[in-house]
């Protein structure tokens, strides 16, 4: 009985950490490693007081696919979006970190490698 209690502690313990099995949930984590925001400053968006967001791969020979949530003013918009991105490539915009109403910003709803 204390053996049993062991293993499924351990599989517990395995299952939170995301090493469980091979090419499950630490696969989605290892893409999502390579998700990067980062920022320009287009005269639009520099108008509103923010920034142009973008989205791009850093890994240098995988490509990936990653969805995004939009959220305004700390709440979800319900807009979701997909994307594929090239590994290295230019990054893919998003829109301004400030809308006319107020602040923006993408969260990483799941990532993984295409290949």
């Amino acid at each position: 009985m204390r053996r049993e209690r062991l293993t499924a502690g351990w599989a517990i313990v395995l299952a939170l950490c995301g090493t469980a099995l091979p090419g499950t949930a630490g696969a989605e984590e290892d893409a999502r490693a390579y998700v990067a925001f980062v920022e320009d400053f287009t005269a639009q968006c520099v108008s509103r007081n923010g920034v142009q967001i973008l989205v791009r791969n850093t890994h240098p020979t995988r490509r990936l696919r990653v969805w995004l949530d939009r959220y305004h003013m700390g709440t979800g918009t319900g807009d979701r979006s997909r994307s594929d991105l090239a590994p290295a490539g230019e990054p893919e915009a998003l829109g301004c970190s400030r809308s006319s109403t107020g602040p923006q910003e993408w969260r990483v709803v799941r990532s993984v490698f295409l290949d």
